[in-house]
Order: structure tokens, then sequence, then C-alpha cells
């Protein structure tokens, strides 16, 4: 049976939907497959999305991190702790990722002798020009925030949640919620600011709104949410055959011991 986990607190104020913690529960608990589709369904567009940013816009190196992400949240799913914020978590991978995979591109083209550049996804509409001007560094300022900040940010604008739920997920009312995604927008604004990009708050949030999340490419839902069960279930059992070989051979090794000891008493008499 594959050894799942839950996430933070408990779904309730959130209506009919099951919250993230719910989910990742009857994963964790029931290992619930449908279930674990539900959180890719939920979060693979703003998990795409960051990836895309991230690796210049070349799609199919966004869709490898986006699996990778998921995979690793099948078989860390045991492990999560329960105060996790899930968008905030799969946000860090994301980041952790597709930098590990930027530097192994970079060591690659260079021993190619090619520039390490990426190509822009050709299928991506225009963007309006603050957007162009924002996309390069957006990621790298969301980086900078604290986590409550980041997870107030990632909750509202990546993840869509109104703010009833992001007061559930942070362990806020919901004008608590409202307040601490204010706040973090100002800092973003600040620190855009910094880097020669001004804008009011409110128009920082509609262009985040509008634009941060893209579509990720059809059917990559249901390959990621096969591959990564997969991946997982697989882990499992080699987890699972390498403690059996652990308990055999530690089991050899006492009777080994216990014949020796036998041998060294009869010599004795």
């Amino acid at each position: 049976m594959i050894d799942c986990a839950t996430g933070n607190g408990s779904s309730g104020g959130e209506g009919l939907r099951p919250g993230d913690p719910e989910l990742l529960r009857r994963y964790a608990e029931e290992c619930d497959e449908s279930a674990f589709g539900e959180l890719v369904q939920r979060h693979l567009d703003f998990v795409y999305s960051a990836a895309l940013r991230r690796l210049g816009g070349d799609a199919h190196s966004a869709a490898d991190v986006a699996q990778q992400v998921f995979t690793a949240l099948a078989r860390r799913a045991a492990t999560l702790a329960r105060g996790v914020v899930l968008p905030g978590w799969l946000y860090a991978t994301t980041r952790h990722l597709t930098a590990d995979l930027v530097r192994s591109e970079c060591r690659r083209r260079v021993r190619e002798r090619e520039a390490c550049t990426m190509d822009e996804l050709n299928s991506t509409p225009p963007p309006t020009a603050e957007w162009e001007r924002l996309r390069p560094m957006l990621d790298q300022v969301i980086d900078e925030l604290g986590e409550r900040d980041r997870n107030a940010i990632v909750l509202r604008f990546f993840a869509r949640r109104p703010f009833a739920e992001i007061g559930v997920a942070l362990q806020l009312s919901e004008d608590a919620a409202r307040m601490r995604v204010d706040r973090a927008l100002d800092k973003l604004r600040t620190l855009l600011a910094e880097r020669g990009i001004t804008s009011s708050s409110a128009a920082l949030a509609a262009v985040l709104a509008n634009q941060v999340v893209a579509s990720a490419p059809a059917g990559l839902a249901t390959s990621i949410t096969g591959a990564a069960l997969t991946s997982a279930a697989t882990a499992e059992v080699g987890a699972l055959a390498a403690a059996i070989a652990f308990m055999t051979a530690t089991k050899t090794t006492v009777v080994l011991g216990i014949a020796a000891a036998l041998a060294v008493a009869t010599a004795v008499y």
C-alpha cells in the first residue's frame, strides 16, 4: 500500500469543495488516486506557468518540471507537515527544480559551446507592455519575499483563491487575509520599484490576476498524474524490498553468531 501524507488543517469553511488538506488526507490514508488527480488539476496551471517563466518560455522543459513537482508531491505526501500551505510548497519546489534544470542545461550548453538561452513559446499570446517588463523578474522578486508574504501572493494570484479560502489556509480571518495580501502586494511593488518598474498596487494586482497563470498543454494533467503515481508506487516497492533484504541479512547475522557461540562452547567442553 502506498504510504501517503496529510496536509495542513481541515477543509472546514470551504463549502462542498474539498480543500487541499482533505485531498492529501484521502490520498495518504486511502490511496485515493482521484483525490491526487484533483490536486494536480487544481494546481497544475500555476506550477506550469511558474516553471515556464523561469525557463524562459521553454514549454517542453516546463512540462517536465511540472511532472517532477507532482511526482515529488506523490512521493513525499506521507512526510509533508500538517501545517504546510500546499500552493506555497508547490511554488518552492518548482523554484528548486527549475534552478537545478537551468544549471544542468547551462553546463550542457557550455560543453557544446552553445549559448545558455531558451526559446520563447511561440503559441503564447502577446503580453501587455507592462507584463513584458515584469515577467522576466517576477519570480526572482517573489523569491525575496518572506514565506508568509510569498504564500499570500501565491494563494491569491497563482492559485486564484478567494480571501475566505486564503484565510483558512493561513489560519486568518477573511479580513486579515485580505490585509496580508495587500501588505505582500505592497512589498512586491516596492521591490519592483527598486528594479525600475513602478506601478500602483492596484495596477500590479490587475497584471498578476490577468497574466500570471497560463493554461498548461491539453492532456498534461492526465499524463503527469499517471507518471507521478506510477513513480511513487515504484519507489514504495523498492523501499519495501530494501527493508526485507535488511531484515533477512540481520537474521542471518544473528543465526551465524549463535552458531559460532555454540561451536566455541562445544570446543571448550
